[in-house]
């Protein structure tokens, strides 16, 4: 099956299965992050997201996952402008922040 057809079927099918779940988990007051890829070469998927309010940054760190679909660079960038609780405590940061002063 070529991407363009797995594409196809995730318009198709995935896609609105996808959001009908998220509808619901959004009436629920629940957090879903879904990530489909169809093209691992390109990188090329969709993304079904519903973040309740008050939704732990575990499940936002998943979102910001797939939204730098595997860069590394985007990812702690993007965790450091998200500051969450706690990563001020973090080795990491501290490594990064270090780094950003020289």
């Amino acid at each position: 099956m070529t991407p363009a057809e797995r594409e196809a079927i995730y318009d198709a099918e995935i896609a609105p299965a996808l959001a009908a779940l998220a509808k619901r988990c959004e009436d629920c007051g629940m957090s879903l992050v879904a990530e489909v890829e169809w093209d691992a070469a390109k990188a090329a998927g969709g993304q079904t997201v519903a973040l309740a309010e008050g939704s732990s940054f575990a499940i936002r760190l998943v979102k910001l996952a797939a939204d730098v679909r595997g860069n590394i660079d985007s990812m702690l960038i993007a965790i450091r402008k998200a500051n969450p609780p706690g990563l001020d405590g973090s080795l990491f940061m501290r490594i990064i922040d270090r780094g950003t002063r020289s």
